[in-house]
């Protein structure tokens, strides 16, 4: 399995933010997920909600750029979590801000709920710019529109297991792998929203995941200004994953 992790950028401060990206950065994962900050960040939790407020106010295009190539210095692939609003003003200069970034691509996870209509227009203008639109499905996407989006994308596949990160209802873990995978065919599908515990880890690895991603457990270590405790639990990941 493959691990990925997500940091809202550059919360709670960019000072505090480069401490912890950069132990980060000496630990074995695969993706990294950099949050841009807004003001409406509706389809994540309670948790990494809280940490958009804070980060819009030291947010800058040219930090977001060294820790890209931080990231990719280490072998790290990059992509930005971004939501509709970051794209309604002007989508040609966002996007062409992110491919400059470094960025490999963007998750976007409000399309297909709420810009259906936009999700072509998306596809192809970032696909212009080399950058990888990551489909983003939950158990709630109808199989007409994942085989839609997957013919429209061609790298690894989102798959959340809760309607938002932090949020804890009961899931099928078994039905959600087995159902995503027939669809998705070769494409690499990794799960996330809504991991919350060690058990769905390997719950996750047994039934076949091909990855994990993971924000919401990292941000209670960064408030409390605990590096140790952010690494361990980094390790701690690693340990299920990789062995």
């Amino acid at each position: 399995m493959k691990l990925a992790l997500y940091l809202t950028f550059p919360y709670p401060s960019p000072a505090v933010f480069d401490r912890f990206f950069d132990n980060m950065m000496t630990m074995p994962f695969d993706y990294v997920e950099l949050g841009i900050p807004t003001d409406k960040p509706y389809y994540d939790g309670p948790v990494i909600r809280r940490t958009h407020r804070k980060a819009l106010d030291g947010f800058s295009f040219s930090a977001l750029n060294e820790a890209v190539r931080k990231a990719k210095q280490r072998g790290k692939r990059c992509f930005a979590l971004v939501y509709y609003n970051h794209f309604s003003s002007n989508m040609a200069e966002f996007l062409d801000l992110l491919k400059e970034s470094g960025m490999d691509g963007a998750i976007v996870p409000d399309i297909l709920t709420d810009y259906f209509d936009e999700r072509r227009k998306i596809a192809e203008a970032m696909k212009e710019r080399d950058l990888s639109l990551i489909p983003f499905f939950t158990s709630s996407t109808p199989d007409k529109i994942i085989s839609e989006m997957i013919q429209l994308t061609d790298d690894w596949i989102y798959h959340g297991l809760q309607p938002s990160t932090g949020i804890r209802v009961p899931v099928s873990i078994d039905l959600l792998v087995n159902r995503i995978k027939k669809l998705a065919g070769a494409r690499e599908v990794i799960f996330g929203f809504g991991i919350n515990s060690m058990e769905m880890v390997r719950e996750l690895k047994k039934e076949g995941a091909d990855g994990i991603a993971v924000g919401s457990s990292l941000v209670n270590y960064i408030e409390n200004n605990d590096v140790d405790g952010f690494i361990k639990e980094i390790e701690t990941l690693g340990g299920a994953v990789y062995d």
